[in-house]
């Protein structure tokens, strides 16, 4: 076989050296641009996933660690002298949300629903409510066209 591609290289003119020469060369970049492309973005892709691992990581220990922490006794006596309805409204107004339907149920127990807001203000108001001794039983968020959320919660005061 060998022989055989030696003859015909022999056979060859100059300027056909030099043209399968070429050919040779543009089959080879071609075959390592065809497999070398998809590795390079596996490759970010990889990168990005890991990025976006080690920032969820990094919040959800700043979230545990938030949870770990025991509500400051000032806001905890705030919270126990209004009723739970009261303190809900008052909170969410004061950042601009608007309950829908705020029903307490007892003294340490409310139902909640939220028809439009930001994700970014909701999680922060609900994040806001945890550290202050509140913890959320259950949770319901729906995305809308328009790039808001509607959620419905069941929230209740830490330790009751």
């Amino acid at each position: 076989m060998i022989d055989r591609m030696r003859n015909w290289w022999a056979g060859l003119s100059r300027r056909e050296h030099w043209l399968v020469g070429i050919a040779a060369a543009l089959a080879l970049a071609v075959l390592v641009w065809a497999l070398a492309r998809p590795a390079y973005a596996a490759l970010v892709d990889l990168g990005t996933n890991h990025a976006a691992a080690i920032e969820r990581e990094g919040r959800v220990a700043a979230k545990v660690h938030l949870l770990s922490q025991r509500p400051a006794k000032a806001v905890a006596a705030a919270t126990d002298a209004v009723a739970i309805d009261q303190f809900l409204a008052q909170s969410a107004g004061e950042i601009g949300l608007t309950l829908d339907r705020n029903e307490a149920r007892g003294t340490a127990q409310a139902t909640i629903a939220i028809a439009t807001a930001k994700a970014p203000v909701l999680n922060d108001w609900l994040a806001a409510l945890e550290t202050q001794g509140f913890v959320v039983d259950q949770l319901t968020v729906t995305p809308a066209a328009d790039g808001t959320v509607g959620m419905t919660a069941e929230l209740r005061k830490g330790g009751q």
